[in-house]
């Protein structure tokens, strides 16, 4: 079981019924993922790391507090920064009604990044997490849908949320719905429910008379004008496209005529790089979502352990490679150039972990395929000792 099923059940009926159509509510089913967000968590983030602007939005009524208002000159060695967060300001406004909102925090708490990459790993699109705390009574924005689908789980106190039924096709991220429509569900979630809330729902967002903190999971959908746009400016950079447009003062004239044979040429050349790995560049370029789960990555080198082939070896969460014929093995935006072995081991390494001893026959062959990958980043090692414990789940699931 993932975290992803965890969170919404079935993933093949959550896919086909829900992403994207249709509310989902399930009482009590992120009880079971352990240690999601603590008050202390919070608290680091907020006083402990330094936080800048725009890490954090508060809200309150409906507008959306100015940074400035929060903010405090500070400095790192010798450079001044006037974009830190004053832990103090943020208090007096959550205390005095305002929400206060984290934004991608799982770049700064391990355990949210791990769950966020093991989330993207079912659902092939990027996934991040923002953090919400309300105080009492509290309404932080005006009826709005997002440009992502949502996954809320409620951590702490209970929130209630009024989703209205109609769906806006292309929403924009943030945006405010001013005619919602007559007809809507309102759900109070507790202490450990999820709420899916597909993207461009209208909701309205409250809580009653406890605090509350929620956790949410934005699914960054990706579209089909983020795919042909990637492929288009690649071939727009070529040499084909860099040829001045006609001289004089008629020169839109002029060149209205040329327009179809130009883009005759782009629509050929779209076609021509259609092939999986000039997809996979597009789709998983982007850095944030195309590299891999990095935490322990410094603890491994300082420690150096060697592997051994009684090893289990496994992709990095969120870890996207693709091969082609000589052997470059692409990841995010990064090329790596690798051995036949060791490239078709991450080809292996696709459909799970394995062991080191079976990379190869040869065992001083499989301990240096092995040493490579981790080396570079795009695989992690687990001792004998600590499989059993981890069989049932990648992160963020129960054990």
């Amino acid at each position: 079981m993932t975290a992803l099923s965890t969170l919404i059940g079935d993933v093949d009926e959550f896919f086909s019924r829900h992403l994207g159509k249709a509310v989902l509510h399930r009482p009590g089913a992120a009880s079971k993922l352990q240690n999601l967000v603590s008050a202390e968590d919070i608290d680091r983030v907020l006083t402990g790391s330094a936080l800048r602007t725009p890490g954090i939005r508060i809200a309150k009524d409906g507008a959306v507090i100015p940074a400035d208002r929060y903010v405090s000159k500070s400095t790192l060695g010798y450079a001044d920064l006037g974009d830190v967060v004053d832990p103090v300001k943020v208090v007096r406004f959550f205390r005095n009604g305002a929400t206060i909102v984290l934004g991608t925090v799982n770049l700064l708490l391990p355990h949210l990044h791990a769950l966020c990459k093991d989330i993207e790993t079912d659902l092939g699109h990027p996934v991040d997490a923002n953090i919400y705390v309300a105080p009492p009574h509290a309404r932080a924005f005006e009826v709005h849908c997002d440009a992502q689908d949502i996954i809320i789980i409620q951590i702490h106190g209970g929130k209630r949320w009024e989703l209205f039924d109609a769906i806006a096709a292309n929403p924009g991220g943030g945006k405010v719905v001013s005619d919602p429509g007559a007809s809507s569900s309102l759900y109070e979630l507790q202490e450990g429910d999820v709420l899916y809330v597909p993207r461009g729902m209208p909701h309205l967002v409250r809580t009653a008379d406890s605090s509350s903190i929620h956790l949410t999971i934005s699914i960054n959908t990706l579209t089909w004008a983020d795919l042909l746009r990637g492929m288009v400016l690649e071939i727009l950079r070529s040499d084909d496209f860099a040829g001045a447009l006609p001289l004089g003062r008629d020169v839109a004239e002029r060149a209205a005529p040329m327009v179809k044979k130009h883009a005759d040429l782009l629509f050929a050349a779209v076609i021509d790089r259609a092939d999986p790995e000039a997809v996979h560049r597009i789709v998983y370029g982007r850095t944030a979502f195309g590299d891999g789960l990095q935490t322990g990555l410094f603890q491994q080198a300082l420690l150096d352990a060697p592997i051994a082939l009684a090893d289990r070896i496994s992709l990095r969460p969120g870890t996207w490679p693709v091969t082609d014929d000589d052997e470059r093995i692409t990841v995010g935006d990064s090329r790596f150039r690798l051995p036949q072995e060791a490239a078709e081991t991450c080809r292996r390494l696709g459909n799970g972990p394995m062991r080191v001893g079976d990379i190869s026959a040869v065992a001083d062959e499989a301990l240096e395929i092995a040493a490579t990958l981790v080396t570079l980043g795009l695989c992690t090692t687990c001792r004998p000792s600590a499989v059993a414990g981890q069989e049932s789940g990648r992160h963020g699931e129960p054990t």
